[in-house]
């Protein structure tokens, strides 16, 4: 031999650390290769632990022939040699053959039945050895035999017997792993049995008997939480309360030695707290789940092991969920995380800690819609999490130092400057914004480009909601030349939307918002990202749209065409639906401009009658437009063309429209409920009309006295609604829902409350509107009157506190006069039911919202509450 098999050994153990598992298999076949047979002990050893080495290494990459030979090689270079450490090396590495199962996804159950059955023959050769590290070796092959069996579902009273079976053969071993595979058989068999409905006989014993063992084989605490667990699964089969099942379960959380664990150990104890909640109904798991995390962030907070702390700070984070699924209770347990572990100076819990501390910046401020809040939420407060985040900037500061936490920190601040213009503070958050860029810059590392991006989309739509439109513009482009061309299609998206958000805002005229889609075009128009595509999509609609406005039907037709041609056979919802509008204006642009068929010459007929009824109409001369309007719904009554249904629908809606200008509810009524009646072939146009429609019918019985059969049209188009996803037919659903809740409340009828409930679920599926604001806010306080109503004034508080969410970033002074009403009735509610220090709170978050606007005797009004709820504070 060249080098000594030992060296050769050594060299490639530090290989493998090194992540060179390549060089390593290539150093380790050469020199077994060419070795000589063994001349002593030592040497045996050596190419027994290299063979070992390599058939690890191989096993999962090589033909079984290859490790084969390595295994065959081995014996030849090591016979004769039969000494202990010797025989249980050459054990060891024909496990190695049956191990790797365990740590390889997806093999075919062919190679499950190949590695079951040499691990049955290793086991039966070995199990009665001399040597305790041979005889490990056999137990190990048999507990991984029965683990296969369970993979490929055979029989499992047979594989618990014969787990139970290796279990009784294992009781008289002293060796640690030994008796730890006994005791992982024992449960493995009991799991078995409660999951199949097995004789479940002597199985609480055999647990019980394992929490008894556990604690004299180290190592083996993680089957000591199994096996609690399979004891409260016991526990409910026989009806057992949940709260009592999981008492012993909740007792073993906490180690006695948590300071000395781990990350591995820790990871068991949060494992264990997952088994404990899973087995509780939702209310009593709430209460278990914020106590337990308390106990286990408290019991590692002295953990000597850096990576213990970090694994449990990482888990609470990942049990709390994202910024808006974070409970008040569990928002309460971050809150604790982030005191207890403040003074943790170690660098390397310092990513956990920071994350942390910015889930609960983003979790205070994160603005969740009215009608998703339930009462376990947080109380949203932009305010607190505008300080809260600034701190956390200043209590790790060094973050912006390394190169892989300054995407921590720019996200931070991007997320603060949201949360300051919802507080109407926009000129604070565009400087964060721009302080975020010029940090980045300053940390001298090219990182954070995705955060960057989005600052760049979020600095011209700052602008141009202060109607800075020219700066917007510049914001715009300075994006496109950083990022337009990212290879990260994520950051790419952000410029892109920097371009359609901003020529869909209607804060630009039409030149503006024509030049901007060139631009996307340029910049986008050939990107295979399926996003930024759907983006395309409604840029290549809007310039059609825009061909048409102009008078340019021919070039509209094209670019409608070439929408077809071009996403058609995507299979995408949202580009789905642009390429069936883009079908619909070709059948009606080719309608109306196709010459020499008849019935596209009636269309023409009819067309040009609609068009001088709405002329007619404009010009006051209603009665001549009526003439016009009802001969083409007397023409198209029977017609079976999709296109001619569509002009009667058009005429009944714009008759019905004049009809509600004056007031003529009964033939609002009576024309409104002709035009619900659909052609089988109806396209969104027909749907919007039928919307409108159902509204209108709804307006005009309620107008009339007839509010039950109002409240029934409004609930067909309630209907209509939830299946589409037009804008103008969800628009028209929003309006239906509000007045179908307030007709209800008229009624006297109990059933408002709910009523107004969905008002706030239906607004909270479409696109965020001022309007849509406002109608909720009127639904919210109509909800709370009534709840004061019914005597329910902690529900009435609540509907305001609701109220007060709509504020974020408003600007409408209705809205706001809304919020600022419901702000002092929430605070006047608190101090009934005896909250007076939520009271305080809410009045200081009255007199720190500018946006509110309050006059002199409102601060007046303010100063004289916020000393009552001192004063009853006090008490």
């Amino acid at each position: 031999m060249d080098a000594p098999i030992g060296e050769v050994l050594a060299r490639a153990r530090r290989l493998v650390e090194e992540g060179e598992q390549g060089s390593a298999r290539a150093a380790l076949f050469a020199e077994l290769s060419r070795a000589h047979p063994a001349e002593d002990p030592v040497q045996a050893w050596e190419i027994a632990e290299a063979t070992r080495l390599l058939v690890r290494l191989d096993v999962p990459v090589e033909t079984a022939s290859i490790v084969d030979e390595h295994l065959e090689r081995m014996s030849a270079l090591t016979r004769g040699f039969d000494d202990d450490r010797t025989r249980e090396a050459r054990a060891a590495a024909e496990l190695e053959r049956i191990e790797f199962i365990h740590d390889v996804d997806g093999l075919d159950p062919v190679l499950h039945v190949e590695i079951l059955q040499r691990a049955t023959a290793l086991d039966e050769r070995l199990r009665d050895a001399p040597q305790v590290g041979v005889r490990r070796v056999a137990a190990e092959a048999a507990l991984t035999a029965q683990l296969i069996r369970r993979w490929l579902e055979q029989d499992p009273v047979s594989i618990a017997v014969a787990l139970e079976a290796l279990a009784v053969r294992l009781g008289g071993e002293s060796d640690d792993r030994l008796r730890t595979i006994r005791l992982d058989a024992l449960v493995t068999s009991s799991r078995l049995r409660l999951e199949h409905g097995l004789d479940l006989e002597g199985v609480r014993e055999i647990l019980s008997g394992v929490l008894r063992d556990v604690d004299l084989v180290p190592g083996a605490a993680g089957l000591g939480l199994r096996a609690s667990l399979l004891l409260v699964d016991l526990d409910l089969a026989e009806g057992l309360d949940p709260a009592d099942a999981v008492v012993r379960a909740r007792a073993l959380l906490i180690a006695h030695d948590a300071a000395d664990h781990d990350a591995w150990r820790a990871g068991l104890a949060v494992r264990h707290l997952h088994g404990i909640l899973e087995r509780l109904e939702d209310q009593p798991r709430i209460g278990v789940e914020e106590e337990e995390w308390r106990r286990l962030l408290e019991a590692y907070a002295t953990a000597r092991d850096p990576g213990a702390r970090s694994t449990v700070l990482a888990e609470v984070l990942q049990a709390a969920g994202s910024a808006s699924q974070v409970t008040a209770r569990m928002l309460a347990v971050l809150i604790h995380a982030d005191a207890l572990y403040r003074q943790d100076p170690d660098p390397q819990t310092e990513h956990a800690r920071f994350a942390i501390a910015a889930r609960i910046a983003t979790a205070l401020g994160h603005p969740d819609d009215a009608a998703a809040r339930t009462r376990d939420l947080p109380r949203r407060d932009p305010g607190e999490a505008v300080r809260f985040s600034a701190e956390t900037e200043e209590r790790f500061a060094t973050l912006w130092h390394r190169r892989e936490s300054v995407s921590w920190m720019a996200a931070l601040l991007v997320d603060r400057a949201l949360r300051l213009s919802d507080l109407g503070r926009r000129d604070e958050a565009l400087a964060t914004l721009t302080a975020m860029r010029a940090k980045v810059r300053a940390s001298g590392f090219e990182e954070a480009r995705l955060e960057r991006a989005q600052a760049m989309y979020w600095t011209p739509r700052f602008r141009l909601e202060a109607g800075q439109v020219q700066e917007a513009l510049g914001d715009i482009r300075a994006g496109l030349q950083e990022f337009g061309a990212d290879p990260d299609a994520r950051v790419r998206l952000w410029a892109a939307n920097a371009l359609w958000s901003a020529w869909r805002s209607g804060r630009l005229d039409a030149l503006a918002a024509a030049r901007l889609r060139a631009e996307f075009a340029t910049w986008f128009g050939e990107d295979s990202d399926p996003a930024i595509r759907r983006r395309d999509a409604t840029r290549r609609l809007s310039d059609a749209i825009a061909a048409h406005e102009a008078g340019r039907a021919d070039d509209a037709i094209a670019l409608f065409r070439e929408i077809e041609e071009r996403f058609g056979a995507l299979d995408d919802e949202d580009v789905a639906d642009t390429v069936r509008l883009a079908r619909e204006n070709i059948r009606i642009l080719t309608t109306t401009t196709t010459t020499g068929d008849p019935g596209s010459a009636l269309y023409r007929s009819l067309s040009d009658r609609l068009y001088a009824a709405d002329d007619l109409a404009h010009k006051g001369q209603l009665a001549a437009a009526e003439t016009h309007w009802a001969a083409i719904i007397d023409a198209t009554s029977q017609a079976d063309d999709v296109d001619l249904a569509m002009l009667r629908l058009a005429a009944l809606d714009a008759w019905a429209g004049h009809a509600q200008d004056a007031g003529r509810w009964e033939q609002v009524a009576d024309l409104s409920r002709r035009a619900t009646v659909l052609h089988p072939g109806a396209d969104t146009r027909a749907r919007r009309v039928q919307a409108r429609a159902y509204f209108r019918l709804g307006v005009a019985l309620s107008r009339s006295g007839r509010s039950r059969e109002a409240i029934a049209a409004y609930e067909a188009l309630d209907l209509l609604g939830a299946e589409s996803t037009d804008h103008d037919v969800q628009v028209a659903r929003q309006q239906a829902v509000f007045n179908r809740a307030v007709a209800i409340d008229d009624l006297g009828d109990a059933a408002a409350v709910d009523a107004y409930e969905h008002v706030v679920a239906v607004h909270n599926q479409s696109t965020d509107t001022p309007t849509g604001r406002l109608r909720v806010a009127k639904a919210l306080r109509n909800q709370a009157v009534l709840f004061t109503a019914l005597g329910r004034a902690a529900d009435a508080a609540a509907a305001h506190r609701r109220v007060l969410d709509l504020a974020a970033g408003a600007l409408e002074p209705e809205l706001l006069s809304r919020v600022k009403d419901s702000a002092f009735e929430f605070a006047a509610a608190l101090s009934a039911l005896g909250d007076h220090s939520s009271a305080l709170a809410t009045f200081e978050w009255i007199r720190a919202t500018p946006q509110l606007a309050l006059d002199p005797a409102e601060l007046r009004d303010l100063a004289r509450r916020e000393k009552n709820a001192r004063r009853g504070r006090r008490r």
